[in-house]
């Protein structure tokens, strides 16, 4: 009797093994990896999470895109995952031709600091992209690199990229709460900006967010200097239903031309 159930067991353990095997990439889940480093920026801990889709191949030439999103005040990164992210990429990657992208989210504990206080994007620029670029299989041409935030996620999104216009191609802003600079401040900026590293910029707020009229002074400011951007109001507050629901939209935006700058990659580097 023993013997039989241990065929048993046997058996059902190589039929599971070989429905895990059998499954496509578009069936399998989301791997999400946890981090963590110290550093001086953060006075402490500084946290991220990388999602990664299944079927990811270490030899592709050119790397792959990431998507860089930053989380609102009093938050953390577990907010992506109470917006199931991890299912929303897949849904994107399984609906629409896109390449496969890792998206990566920090952590920032002192959100309550004013940003010109913080250090938090020292930290990103200084420490996680680079950690990033080191240990995965990315793009590092900044026409594949995209940054986006909800909230107060947001205005960092707009400071940093505005910023560092060399690092970040498109920057994706949700429900910001305002701006993260005066109106003479963001002219000055923009003015360094050359045809080369112009970016791409879309935001969303909700109808009825209470932070619209605020968020608004944002799309007056590029308006008033003439720098490109799409300002889209949908149904919507200032909450996770609205974040998540426009989280698929935002992927596929960010990536709406890395078919195009993969296959000059690839041409360029067999070319060599």
């Amino acid at each position: 009797m023993r013997f039989y159930k241990i065929i048993a067991c046997l058996f059902i353990f190589l039929c599971n093994i070989q429905t895990a095997l059998g499954q496509s990439c578009a069936e399998q889940e989301i791997i999400i990896e946890h981090y963590s480093m110290m550093l001086e920026e953060v006075h402490g801990e500084f946290q991220f999470d990388v999602y990664i889709p299944p079927c990811m191949d270490e030899r592709i030439i050119g790397g792959y895109p990431v998507i860089y999103l930053l989380h609102g005040q009093d938050m953390g990164i577990e907010v992506w995952q109470e917006m199931q992210m991890d299912s929303v990429i897949r849904e994107t990657l399984n609906h629409n031709d896109i390449p496969l992208f890792y998206t990566v989210v920090p952590q920032e504990d002192l959100n309550l600091l004013s940003l010109s206080l913080s250090e938090f994007d020292s930290a990103l620029l200084n420490h996680l992209i680079p950690w990033i670029d080191e240990h995965y299989n990315t793009c590092t041409d900044r026409r594949c690199r995209s940054i986006g935030g909800l909230s107060r996620g947001a205005l960092w999104a707009e400071k940093t990229a505005f910023e560092h216009p060399d690092v970040f191609s498109s920057l994706g802003l949700m429900s910001m709460p305002g701006t993260f600079t005066d109106d003479q401040s963001l002219y000055y900026l923009a003015e360094k900006h050359k045809p080369g590293n112009i970016l791409r910029i879309r935001m969303d707020t909700g109808s009825e967010d209470s932070y619209r009229h605020e968020g608004s002074k944002a799309a007056a400011q590029l308006t008033f200097i003439g720098y490109p951007f799409e300002y889209n109001i949908q149904p919507g507050e200032h909450d996770r239903a609205y974040w998540k629901e426009r989280l698929s939209d935002y992927f596929v935006w960010f990536l709406q031309d890395q078919r195009i700058i993969q296959s000059s990659f690839t041409m360029t580097q067999t070319e060599e």
